[in-house]
């Protein structure tokens, strides 16, 4: 919506209410920042828990770390 229907709008209201719509404004605006802060505190990762692959349900090769054939030329 433009801004100048917005400012029509408020130029047919009257003076008693402008109150109202100045508390709904700063509402607004106290949203706005809230969804804000909680986009930031949102958890990346929610399942992650310290310890987790301390058993883990995959077999691993004893020598997973050992350098391997084709790159022993650069070692």
């Amino acid at each position: 919506m433009p801004l100048t229907a917005v400012q029509e709008k408020l130029k047919s209201i009257p003076e008693e209410y402008m109150a109202e719509i100045y508390n709904y404004l700063e509402l607004l605006e106290y949203k706005i920042l809230y969804k804000k802060q909680q986009a930031k505190t949102v958890k990346r990762f929610p399942n992650r828990k310290a310890g987790i692959l301390k058993d883990p349900n995959f077999f691993m090769s004893p020598d997973f770390d050992e350098p391997l054939e084709d790159f022993k030329e650069y070692m």
